[in-house]
């Protein structure tokens, strides 16, 4: 199992059901030790008290990324739909600071094995979802249920999608031990509307751009602690996104963070992505107000330690192998571009 970032949140809501989920966690994250790699967070845990909620900047009040600078070379980005916009969806009441809804990210997809729900993913074209490699690596994709528009994991949604696996492409050069290249795109039985209550995740902009500084939202599922249970609701929690130097700098040995990923969170803990975030994705929010995806939830030092913030994979990095593999299916533009 890899390790998926989650968010800490003081709120935890699980019942008895869960005692498999965090049973089963527990042996992966014992196997994980014991193989002496590194442990995946497949859940989100928040630890946001309301005052720290007021003090940090929502990302609807930064700004901070240059769109206007001109590519250098032709894009790689996949081709583009005429008929649909990515990255918007309804604006929603936060319940404490940290609870949101699906219906604010409508691409967010959960991801469960025989029941039990272990990784989350993006919808980014009409039937395709990106992922990280180790949320499907190893897997039997015959038994994992992809579910759209279920805002509460305890009781499915009425709008609820349910989607199973047509095929995954795992990046060729994953790597199990080293997380490097933690990528994989899942494509899905039957395609969904995406003009309605479903909306696609927006792609990074093709071109160089330094997130550095810039106020990233996560979103997930997963532990709401590094010993507690995963969340059965959709929560939300923003990160800074640290410089390289930092990122060197915290308690990661040397080189062990690949120019494929980049750091986000506080060095000195306090929130971050957690067990069962894995695969979920960080967003940053554009020029236009909509919400883009620079980063998918990979691994960790365990969930919020000091001076071990979460690492990402850098979505930069694979638009041209995001081309590559999405069969020629479109993807849909900025509400700016529609």
């Amino acid at each position: 199992m890899g390790h998926t970032t989650l968010m800490r949140v003081t709120s935890v809501l699980l019942s008895a059901p869960m005692t498999n989920i965090i049973n089963s966690l527990a042996l992966f994250t014992l196997i994980a030790r014991e193989r002496n790699l590194p442990v995946s967070n497949v859940q989100t845990h928040y630890n946001v008290t309301s005052a720290e909620v007021d003090d940090l900047l929502s990302i609807d009040e930064v700004s901070y990324i240059d769109f206007n600078s001109t590519a250098s070379v032709p894009s790689k980005r996949p081709n583009v739909c005429n008929d649909c916009v990515c990255g918007v969806g309804r604006k929603t009441r936060i319940v404490g600071g940290n609870v949101t809804s699906v219906y604010e990210f409508p691409w967010i997809v959960s991801m469960s094995k025989q029941g039990t729900f272990y990784c989350a993913g993006s919808l980014i074209t009409r039937k395709h979802v990106l992922t990280a490699a180790h949320c499907m690596e190893g897997f039997d994709r015959r038994s994992i249920k992809l579910v759209l528009v279920d805002n509460d994991r305890q009781k499915l949604d009425k709008n609820a999608i349910i989607r199973r696996i047509k095929s995954v492409v795992i990046h060729e050069k994953f790597h199990s031990y080293t997380y490097n290249n933690d990528i994989a795109i899942i494509e899905m039985d039957r395609p969904v509307n995406v003009n309605g209550i479903v909306r696609t995740a927006c792609l990074p902009e093709d071109k160089a751009i330094d997130y550095t500084g810039a106020t990233a939202t996560v979103i997930g599922w997963g532990r709401t602690g590094e010993s507690e249970p995963v969340s059965n609701e959709l929560r939300r929690v923003n990160l800074p996104i640290l410089s390289q130097e930092e990122c060197d700098q915290s308690g990661y040995q040397t080189n062990r963070i690949s120019e494929n990923m980049f750091c986000a969170g506080y060095l000195e803990g306090d929130l971050d992505a957690c067990f069962g975030d894995s695969g979920g994705p960080l967003h940053v929010k554009g020029t236009f107000g909509h919400l883009e995806v620079i980063g998918i939830i990979s691994w960790g030092r365990g969930c919020a330690r000091p001076n071990f913030p979460g690492i990402y994979t850098k979505l930069t990095n694979y638009l041209g192998w995001l081309k590559d593999h999405l069969g020629g299916e479109c993807v849909c533009p900025p509400p700016h571009r529609y």
